[in-house]
């Protein structure tokens, strides 16, 4: 009896193990900072810097959850970024700059969906071989052009301060939060992502269709990736060849360090996307404001990341049903 009530307690402890960590990040570095991290302008960069992990991530629950390891979505950041600020700068509207990120983003997700769906290689292949070809098609697009810039649209865009980029950025999160956390929680699509990942014999068996579950999962997916973009063009107002490169690495990460195995399975859960790019934004801001430099930045992010998932994999080895 007291066995199982022990392991019960420590299952709960283990649900909230990332928001503890993030607690005790966040007091860490507003000591060793002397309070420069929470102060108001660092806040709004914090939300700022966030914004585009968070929604991606937010999104990649569904993906990852079904147990598909996707290499690709920083690349389908930059695609969209790429052709949206180009129909920016061709149309001088902010609408039709949506419209075709999502587009892009929506096609991308689709061609995903069905590869994953009906071709038997390694989705995470794939997906490397995918990230390979956006960053050549990228490259192809611009032509000689290093950089695309909204000034050259053919009317003035409108330009947001840093107070209306943050007012956007946390209803954008928030609305597309939200929206995630329900079909997530609240319909059967959760309960079929989190069968699909823990054992997909068993989820097909059972009547599920994986086939469209995949699509449908790359589908929601692809708008947390489509507003990543909007964002993007719209708060630099540049975009080139080497925008959100670092998003996909964030995106692992940031699941890691949110609790959600990349493995997918029945521990997926929406706010470990949040959870996890809150950890990250909070874990650089502080290292920068500390004075370290990028590369000593990114070695500390490289072994806090390989320590979780060395941790992750013990807790998970024994708990996976068989596939």
């Amino acid at each position: 009896m007291r066995t199982q009530k022990t392991k019960k307690n420590l299952g709960s402890l283990a649900k909230l193990a990332p928001i503890i960590g993030l607690v005790l990040v966040i007091i860490f570095f507003s000591i060793t900072t002397g309070g420069k991290l929470l102060s108001v302008t660092n806040l709004q960069n914090m939300t700022s810097q966030m914004i585009v992990t968070a929604l991606v991530s937010v999104g990649a629950v569904f993906v990852f959850g079904v147990g598909n390891f996707d290499m690709s979505m920083g690349g389908c950041v930059l695609l969209s970024a790429v052709l949206g600020a180009m129909a920016a700068v061709k149309t001088g509207s902010l609408v039709v700059t949506l419209i075709v990120c999502i587009g892009v983003a929506v096609l991308v997700a689709l061609m995903k969906g069905i590869f994953s769906s009906y071709v038997t290689v390694p989705f995470f292949i794939f997906t490397i071989v995918l990230s390979f070809v956006i960053s050549s098609v990228v490259l192809v697009i611009m032509g000689s052009e290093t950089t695309i810039y909204l000034k050259n649209a053919v009317k003035e865009i409108p330009s947001f301060n840093f107070m209306q980029m943050t007012i956007i950025n946390v209803i954008c999160l928030a609305l597309y939060f939200i929206a995630c956390l329900i079909i997530f929680n609240y319909t059967p699509v959760g309960s079929k992502v989190k069968m699909m990942g823990g054992n997909p014999v068993c989820a097909n068996q059972s009547g599920i269709g994986t086939k469209k579950l995949q699509v449908l999962t790359f589908l929601i997916s692809s708008i947390g990736i489509a507003l990543a973009a909007f964002i993007l063009i719209i708060r630099t107002r540049t975009i080139g060849s080497a925008t959100a490169g670092s998003t996909g690495t964030d995106v692992m990460i940031a699941l890691v360090l949110g609790g959600m195995p990349i493995s997918g399975g029945p521990k997926s859960r929406i706010s470990a996307g949040l959870v996890g790019a809150l950890i990250i934004t909070v874990l650089n801001s502080g290292l920068t404001i500390m004075g370290l430099s990028t590369g000593i930045i990114q070695i500390l992010r490289g072994v806090v990341f390989v320590v979780v998932v060395l941790v992750a994999s013990f807790s998970y080895r024994g708990k996976l049903l068989p596939r």
